[in-house]
């Protein structure tokens, strides 16, 4: 009998570990920054935040009125290679509502993870309706 006991209860714990055990590596990240499903085959999707500078890393002068973009630096490119996105033209939406932007700096990587976006004032009011969000869900593709 006393066999039989621990025969049983070696099954039951093996089933217990078992089922307990995780079936896949569980993310707790919250980022946003990983290219899109095959439905949407060149979007983008990441965090966009504003920022308020007047020079940047593509040599391009802008101001804060002007609808413009720092690129994660992950997807900026060699800014002197021919791999570069200075100059080049983007989509951004969030909340039904759609911005062109020209691609004008870069977002350290501290502050951008790829995917993410630093918009200037005006683009991100455009989207927000103001600057007091101050981090959207962005997605966003080049046009």
């Amino acid at each position: 009998m006393f066999k039989v006991q621990i025969t049983i209860l070696a099954v039951l714990c093996a089933a217990t570990f078992t089922l307990a055990a995780p079936i896949g590596k569980v993310s707790h990240d919250t980022t946003v920054s990983i290219k899109a499903s095959s439905s949407d085959d060149d979007a983008f999707h990441g965090r966009g935040t504003w920022f308020s500078d007047d020079s940047g890393s593509c040599d391009i002068g802008f101001g804060q009125d002007d609808m413009i973009v720092a690129m994660n630096k992950a997807q900026m490119g060699d800014l002197q290679g021919p791999d570069s996105q200075c100059g080049k033209m983007i989509r951004v939406h969030y909340g039904g509502k759609s911005v062109d932007l020209k691609v004008v700096d870069t977002c350290p990587s501290q502050y951008c993870d790829e995917g993410a976006l630093d918009l200037s004032q005006a683009a991100f009011k455009k989207l927000a309706g103001g600057l007091s969000k101050g981090v959207l869900p962005l997605k966003w593709e080049f046009i």
